[in-house]
């Protein structure tokens, strides 16, 4: 069953790459969505048959009666949203409500607290894998050259170490040469945490998972291009990723950009946490 054959489909952009590649992808299924755009330049959404609904503050009372009028069934959040437009002065009696009754105000609170509201509207919120499957990390091979035996070590043994990181959700990815830990992401990024790396061993690999708590519908790890163009500056060869747990952008030109830099990106399984 399509995302369209399970009602109408709406796609909430924030900020970032991650919304646009979405919106492509779904326009070339032929399952174009209704777009809000939660980010200050709406240019880069409004695609050809897309209608693009700009939303310049945070206004969780108008969202919702919108979703309800347009009959919205589906929803499909993709990007980041910066904190200061969540919790600005001028917040409307729906959002104050919402983040007034938080214990944590963490992203992960907030977005699970707006979630459940849109799903007492009828309104489900659609997990990736089930909107873009394409776009997510599967088994095995994925681009690029074969792994040489020496990455494929130093893989394992990331993974064996990333499984005791990510419960305590500082960092999502880690480097890793001749089994050694080189650098581990923490808020900088994955990309920043590479070229870190790479400014102290000009080898290695990165390996990149996901919590098994986190949620599917709007949290998963990411990586494209600029992941891999970093990779190449800081002279590393291949990159892992859990099946499953990572969005990967770019598409065909993801998979040429491996090719042209040599570097290797496979499907692993889950980092053990034991």
């Amino acid at each position: 069953m399509t995302a369209m054959a399970s009602g109408k489909l709406a796609l909430v952009a924030g900020e970032g790459l991650l919304p646009v590649e979405i919106l492509k992808g779904l326009i070339e299924k032929g399952e174009p969505p209704l777009v809000y755009a939660l980010r200050q330049d709406p240019s880069e959404l409004e695609m050809p048959g897309i209608s693009v609904i700009h939303i310049k503050e945070l206004n969780l009372v108008k969202i919702f009666a919108s979703l309800t009028f347009r009959r919205v069934k589906r929803l499909l959040l993709a990007g980041y949203v910066p904190k200061k437009t969540i919790y600005s002065d001028s917040m409307d009696e729906e959002t104050s409500g919402i983040v007034g009754g938080l214990r944590d105000r963490d992203d992960h609170a907030l977005l699970g607290a707006v979630i459940d509201r849109v799903e007492k509207l009828g309104i489900s919120v659609a997990r990736y894998d089930s909107v873009v499957p394409e776009m997510i990390s599967k088994m095995g091979h994925i681009a690029g050259p074969p792994p040489m035996e020496s990455d494929l070590d130093d893989v394992e043994y990331g993974r064996s170490i990333l499984g005791k990181l990510l419960p305590l959700s500082f960092g999502q990815s880690l480097v890793v040469s001749k089994r050694a830990v080189v650098a581990v992401e923490a808020m900088e990024g994955t990309d920043q945490a590479v070229m870190r790396a790479g400014a102290i061993s000009r080898s290695g690999v990165v390996v990149k998972g996901m919590r098994p708590d986190q949620d599917r519908r709007y949290d998963i790890p990411v990586v494209g291009l600029d992941t891999l163009r970093s990779m190449s500056k800081a002279g590393l060869s291949c990159l892992a990723l859990e099946a499953g747990n990572c969005l990967i952008l770019g598409g065909s030109s993801f998979s040429q950009l491996s090719c042209d830099l040599g570097i290797s990106v496979i499907g692993v399984g889950p980092c053990p946490s034991s």
